[in-house]
């Protein structure tokens, strides 16, 4: 399985990052979702209940977009 890169845990200045969740495909790491993220994972709205080590897309359980007094 690939490593996390920095901008799957850190949100960049314009408070955006990538989904961290991993791919498989046929059984084989795919690497990672890379969907626009705005945060970690929601534990009270929970879309996804897999493994997401670090920023989450909406999708994945994330937020739907940045938060109030981020950039």
């Amino acid at each position: 399985m690939a490593c996390l890169l920095n901008h799957h845990k850190v949100l960049n200045e314009a408070g955006e990052g990538k989904c961290s969740v991993p791919m498989w495909q046929g059984g084989m790491p795919a690497g990672f979702c890379d969907i626009v993220a705005y945060g970690r994972q929601e534990p009270k709205q929970r879309r996804y209940d897999g493994y997401c080590p670090a920023l989450a897309c909406y999708g994945h359980g994330g937020p739907l977009e940045r938060k109030d007094g981020e950039k």
